[in-house]
């Protein structure tokens, strides 16, 4: 079976397709799926992901290796490989780069967090982190909303410069800025965070300069993780996850519990588009939205790649 690259899937599959596509499976569902949390195996640094899931007429799978230190010899961080199945016959159909199916369903459950929770006038957008990861939340918040001005950090600046160098050249009538920490916090509408780090990366502000602002949490997937700070998670007037296991596999959402009570009935994805909620007042308060994934989402869209393009 031919294996299709990731360059090749995003040639022909956009980020505004997955995102229309995972909000369709929300409101559309056809009977019940099947998605158990992923599996988790630590090997020192480096993890191993196993996410099985089955809907309908198929069943997928996708390994995952993630490697946090390989961007200090210039390597992906992420890598593997995703296979869809016919469910009943268990014969695989489809085999791809997995990184083009995780770069396009993450940026999308972001995108739909954005186009639900932030407020609707946000036009200027923070990324931390310039993976995979930046550049895919760079272009669903570019769906989600009218962003005009982007603010980019990355611990190794000459990254962020030249995340910024392609960015200016695939999206010209975005303003885009190489900024410290603290000027993208405090400027941005929306804050994006996609680093793998064990210690909050957002800075210190006073509580009134978060107000207006939602923070979408992405690259916190273990429990050792947390790039949102204790003082944003203790004083965010609203949290909201993509799925339940985010309350169990983030350490942002771990330390999230431990400083506040009202964890229990947060909303996840699901239930955000399905009642079409959107927060009210949203000039005057912060909001977290924080994003891990789940296998069914990555089904969805392999699914749906799958039959626009390769059946």
């Amino acid at each position: 079976m031919e294996l299709i690259s990731a360059e090749e899937i995003k040639k022909r599959y956009s980020m505004h397709a997955t995102m229309n596509g995972i909000e369709h499976f929300f409101t559309s569902q056809e009977g019940d799926y099947i998605s158990p949390d992923r599996m988790h195996i630590e090997d020192g640094d480096n993890t191993a992901l196993l996410m099985p899931a089955f809907y309908r007429d198929y069943y997928a799978t996708k390994l995952v290796g993630v490697a946090p230190n390989n961007s200090s010899i210039g390597k992906a961080t992420i890598h593997g490989l995703m296979v869809l199945y016919d469910r009943n016959t268990m014969v695989p159909l489809f085999m791809c780069d997995a990184m083009a199916i995780t770069s396009l369903r993450t940026g999308a459950l972001g995108g739909l967090g954005m186009k639900y929770l932030a407020r609707k006038n946000a036009d200027t957008l923070g990324i931390i982190g310039t993976g995979t990861q930046g550049w895919s939340h760079l272009q669903s918040a570019l769906v989600a909303r009218d962003i005009k001005t982007v603010h980019i950090f990355n611990r190794t600046e000459d990254k962020a410069y030249q995340f910024k160098t392609q960015a200016e050249q695939a999206f010209p009538d975005v303003t885009f800025h190489v900024s410290t920490i603290e000027v993208l916090a405090s400027q941005s509408d929306i804050i994006v965070t996609t680093t793998t780090s064990s210690s909050p990366v957002l800075p210190q502000l006073d509580t009134s300069q978060w107000k207006g602002k939602l923070i979408v949490g992405v690259g916190s997937f273990r429990p050792a993780m947390q790039e949102i700070s204790d003082h944003v998670l203790k004083e965010a007037d609203e949290v909201y996850v993509d799925a339940s296991s985010a309350l169990r596999e983030s350490g942002d959402m771990i330390r999230a519990a431990e400083l506040r009570s009202d964890l229990d009935g947060v909303w996840d994805l699901e239930k955000i588009v399905t009642s079409n909620h959107q927060p009210s007042d949203t000039e005057n308060k912060t909001i977290i939205y924080k994003s891990v994934g789940a296998a069914i989402f990555d089904l969805v869209v392999v699914q749906s790649i799958y039959e626009s393009c390769y059946r």
